[in-house]
C-alpha cells in the first residue's frame, strides 16, 4: 500500500494543556486506522491539524513523499483530504443539497444558483450511497442520525482520497452503521484511505486494518487490529485495568416512585405505560426513532402531553415544565448535551449552578458565589472533571468531560428520579465506567434511573428491567432473567 499521508512529531499546545506531544500518524491508501483514546486524549486535535482548522507548534505533514502546510480546511479539501465531524458543522436552516455542496454550488450562465442541478447531483450521491435522505429537506427537522449521514455525504462529495471520521456511528442505528461500513468498504477498493474514531471498540475490530492509540496527547503504539485484543486497547488507553466493563450493582429495590399510564403525544408516544422502584434501573430500548426520547420529554414536561398521567410517589403530578420536573426530584440528562444540557460558553460553574439559581441566592436577588464556586469544586472532584478549575468554559472540555458537567448539574438539585438519554453517546471506555459506577452509587442510595441506550450492551447489563419502544409504542417490558439481545431485537423491529 502506497503512504497517502503521515505526519511527524505533531504538537499542539492549548491554555492550560498541551493536547498533543510529539504524535506521529502514518495513513496508506485503502487502508482503515482506527484511532483510539480516552476523551482529552488529543485525538479529534490531531485530525483537526491534518484537516487545516488548527496549525500545529511543531511537526511536518507529507503527502506522500511531498511536505505540506495545510492553510485551512479550504486548502485541506484541495488537497482531497475531507473530515467528518463529531460534532455537526451543518447550517440547520439550509436544505441537505446546500449543505453537502456548501462552497461548490453550481452556477448558471449568469452566475445564479441552479437548484435543478444542484438536487439533481445531490440525488445522485444519495442514492448512489444508499442514503434515504430527501435533498430538498431543512437539515434541522432531520434527526440526528440522518444529520450524521448529511456530514458524510458531505466527505464523498469530493471525492476525497483521505476521509477523517471523528466519531461517525456515534448517534447512527445498528443497521446505518452496517451501511457506513459498507461505504468504507467500497471506498477502500477506490484506494481512499480512512482514519477512523471511535469509542465502541468492537467497531474497530469490524472495520480497521490498524490501529493506534494516544493518551494525554501522547502515541501509545499503532499494531494490526489481529495482532491485539480489547483488553490490550484499554489498558493502553486508561493506562490502568478496567476488571468489569459493566460493575455489578447491590440495590434493594423498594416501592413505586413513579408511575406512567397511558401517556400519549400525537405519533411519536402511543398509550405508553410503565413504573420504576427505588434503587432499580428501568432500561429503555428501541431504534432511533422509536420514541425513546419523546417519551422521557414528556414525563419531565419539556412537551406537553396528549393524554396520560404521571404519578410520583403515587401522587398524580401535572408535570408542565422541566423547573417542575426538577422540584419534585426528577432530572433529565439530555440526549444533546451541546444543545440542551449546557451553555458552552459559560464556565463550568455556572453550569453546574444553573438548575440551582433559586437557592443560591442572596438578598437583592444577587447569587452567592461562594456556593456556586463550592458546587462546582464538589462536582468537579467527586465526577473527577478534567479542567484547568472551575472558571474554564465548557467549550474548551472534552466530550466526556463535558457530559460530567452536565450529571454535576443533575447531582447538585439532589433528585430521587434520574432519567439518563443516552449518557455515554461518544463517551470512551474509562469514562463510561465511571458513569456506570455513578449510577450505581446512585441507585445503592434507594434512588432510581430511567437509563435510555442505543447500545444493546449497556442497556440489557445496567438495567433491572427493559422496556422496549417500537414506533412510540412500548412493545414489550422484558425481566432480568429474559433478558438478551435477541430478545431486545425482536420487539425493537416490531416483532411479538
Amino acid at each position: 500500500m502506497a503512504c497517502l499521508l503521515h505526519a511527524d512529531n505533531i504538537t499542539k499546545t492549548f491554555p492550560g494543556v498541551k493536547a498533543l506531544d510529539s504524535v506521529n500518524i502514518k495513513i496508506n491508501s485503502g487502508e482503515v486506522l482506527g484511532l483510539l483514546g480516552e476523551n482529552g486524549a488529543g485525538k479529534s486535535t490531531l485530525l483537526n491539524i491534518v484537516s487545516g482548522i488548527y496549525k500545529a507548534e511543531q511537526g511536518k505533514i507529507y503527502l506522500g513523499d511531498k511536505e505540506v502546510v495545510i492553510d485551512g480546511p479550504k486548502h485541506a479539501l484541495d488537497l482531497g483530504i475531507a473530515i467528518v465531524h463529531q460534532e455537526l458543522k451543518l447550517m440547520p436552516n439550509m436544505t441537505v443539497a446546500e449543505n453537502i455542496f456548501m462552497g461548490r454550488l453550481p452556477k448558471t450562465k449568469i452566475g445564479k444558483v441552479s437548484y435543478r442541478k444542484l438536487f439533481a447531483n445531490t440525488k445522485e450521491l444519495l442514492e448512489r450511497f444508499g442514503f434515504a435522505i430527501n435533498p430538498k429537506e431543512e437539515v434541522r427537522f432531520l434527526s440526528i442520525a440522518s444529520q450524521q449521514m448529511v456530514e458524510i455525504a458531505k466527505a464523498l462529495s469530493i471525492n476525497a482520497k483521505l476521509i477523517l471520521m471523528d466519531e461517525p456511528t456515534s448517534s447512527l442505528t445498528t443497521e446505518e452503521t452496517s451501511q457506513l461500513f459498507d461505504i468504507m468498504k467500497t471506498l477502500k477498493k477506490n484506494d481512499v484511505g480512512i482514519v477512523f474514531i471511535s469509542h465502541k471498540l468492537e467497531e474497530i475490530f469490524v472495520c480497521c486494518d490498524r490501529v493506534q492509540v494516544l493518551r494525554d496527547g501522547k502515541d501509545m503504539g499503532v499494531s494490526d487490529v489481529s495482532d491485539t485484543d480489547e483488553y490490550k486497547l484499554v489498558k493502553l488507553m486508561v493506562g490502568r485495568e478496567i476488571s468489569q466493563r459493566f460493575p455489578k450493582r447491590h440495590s434493594e429495590q423498594g416501592e413505586k416512585v413513579l408511575e406512567v399510564k397511558n401517556l400519549s403525544r400525537g405519533v411519536h408516544v402511543k398509550d405508553v405505560s410503565f413504573d420504576l422502584h427505588k434503587g432499580e434501573v428501568f432500561g429503555i430500548a428501541g431504534l432511533v426513532g422509536s420514541g425513546r426520547s419523546e417519551l422521557v420529554r414528556l414525563i419531565i414536561g419539556a412537551d406537553k402531553k396528549d393524554s396520560g398521567e404521571i404519578l410520583v410517589n403515587g401522587k398524580n403530578m401535572d408535570i408542565k415544565h422541566p423547573h417542575q420536573a426538577i422540584a419534585n426530584g426528577i432530572f433529565l440528562v439530555p440526549e444533546d448535551r451541546k444543545l440542551q444540557g449546557l451553555v458552552v460558553m459559560q464556565t463550568i460553574e455556572k453550569n453546574i449552578a444553573l438548575p440551582m439559581i433559586k437557592r443560591i441566592k442572596k438578598a437583592f436577588g444577587f447569587i452567592d458565589p461562594r456556593k456556586e464556586q463550592k458546587m462546582a469544586e464538589k462536582e468537579i472532584k467527586d465526577l473527577s472533571i478534567k479542567c484547568t478549575s472551575q472558571n474554564q468554559q465548557v467549550v474548551s472540555l472534552s466530550g466526556g468531560n463535558q457530559q460530567k458537567v452536565v450529571l454535576g448539574k443533575c447531582l447538585e438539585t439532589e433528585p430521587d428520579i434520574m432519567i439518563l438519554d443516552d449518557p455515554t453517546r461518544g463517551i470512551d471506555v474509562g469514562t463510561k465506567a465511571e458513569i456506570y459506577e455513578m449510577i450505581n452509587e446512585f441507585t445503592e442510595k434507594g434512588k432510581a434511573v430511567v437509563l435510555i441506550s442505543s447500545e444493546l450492551p449497556e442497556v440489557i447489563s445496567m438495567s433491572d428491567r427493559v422496556g422496549v419502544m417500537f414506533e412510540g409504542e412500548m412493545k414489550a417490558i422484558i425481566s432480568r432473567e429474559e433478558l438478551s439481545q435477541e430478545n431486545v431485537i425482536n420487539y425493537a423491529i416490531g416483532g411479538k
